[in-house]
């Protein structure tokens, strides 16, 4: 699965068109650890953000919505690139599942889950 199609996923869910490419990011599980890593500019969090993680060998999706103002300091959350991305990797298996395993403070992101879908 790809960003746009992932997109248009969701968006057919909705039934109407809400995630474009400004406003989501989008993750397949890296090849060599079990994670979705992405790199997100901070600006992005000034307002509501979709992260789109696909499942492996594209057997689902899971949305992610992060609403605006649900982190008021990134630095003391993640890890934040010399770029001024924030650098994620969210463990898609384990115990630390949905967990980013690179910031400071191994973040959550069961509660942003808005939906999933399993194939």
């Amino acid at each position: 699965m790809n960003k746009g199609q992932a997109i248009a996923k969701v968006n057919a869910h909705l039934g109407d068109v809400v995630l474009n490419n400004g406003n989501t990011s989008f993750s397949n599980i890296n090849a060599k650890n079990p994670v979705w890593w992405l790199n997100i500019s901070t600006k992005k969090f000034e307002s509501e953000l979709h992260i789109l993680l696909s499942k492996k060998n594209d057997s689902g999706l899971i949305w992610l919505r992060v609403k605006v103002d649900t982190f008021t300091n990134l630095e003391s959350v993640f890890r934040i690139r010399n770029t001024g991305d924030v650098d994620l990797e969210i463990a898609c298996e384990g115990n630390r599942y949905m967990r980013d395993i690179k910031g400071p403070v191994s973040y959550n992101f069961v509660r942003h889950i808005e939906h999933e879908w399993n194939e």
